[in-house]
This record gives C-alpha cells, sequence and structure tokens, in this order.
C-alpha cells in the first residue's frame, strides 16, 4: 500500500528509539483542505479499524477511512533543497497536485 524507501525507514528507525515511541507503530495519514493535501506522520497506538502492514521493516499503521487517499504512495527521506536541508517527502498518485519526479522508482500518476 505505502512503500517506505530504505533512507526513510533508517530515519523512522533513528526515531523508534526515542522513549516515547516505544510501543508505538509509525502512523500515516492526510488531511485534504483547501491548499490540496496535508501529510501527517507520527508514532500512535494500532486501533481496531486500521489496517496494518510493513515495508522495508518499518512496520505502520493507516486508518482504513484513509486507504483510498494512500495507496501507492512513497515515502522517502530526501534533501528537500539546499535552504530546508533533510525532510521525508510524500510522493502520492492520488494527491491532484502530485507531480512524479523524475526518478524511475516514483510512482506515476493516477
Amino acid at each position: 500500500m505505502i512503500t517506505i524507501t530504505k533512507n526513510a525507514a533508517e530515519e523512522i528507525g533513528l526515531s523508534t528509539q526515542n522513549p516515547d515511541a516505544q510501543g508505538m507503530l509509525i502512523r500515516f495519514a492526510v488531511d485534504q483542505t483547501d491548499e490540496g493535501y496535508q501529510y501527517l506522520m507520527g508514532f500512535d497506538e494500532r486501533s481496531d479499524s486500521d489496517i496494518h502492514l510493513e515495508s522495508n521493516g518499518i512496520e505502520y499503521v493507516v486508518a482504513y477511512s484513509q486507504k483510498e487517499l494512500l495507496e501507492g504512495m512513497m515515502v522517502d527521506f530526501d534533501e528537500i533543497d539546499t535552504e530546508s536541508g533533510y525532510g521525508f517527502i510524500f510522493m502520492n498518485p492520488n494527491d491532484p497536485s502530485y507531480e512524479p519526479p523524475e526518478e524511475s522508482e516514483a510512482p506515476s500518476k493516477s
């Protein structure tokens, strides 16, 4: 459902060392606003209505109600630009404003 790249998996793995994250899973979500999709991720407990999956060794959860919005998304961790530095990049073919980068790994537009 969601592909977590090796770089993103390594960064998430480092975050799991935080004592506050112990026993929790990473949750991905999207909020549809007037400005477009706003991506959210953070550590959370699994609920009965979640989809529980794994990618690149990272277990994650998604609310079932978000499945269609996040299906096929790729999460990477890379340099965003020289001013912003590194950060998580959400490549979601379901996002109306998504433009696939030239890299061959990125999902194509739906």
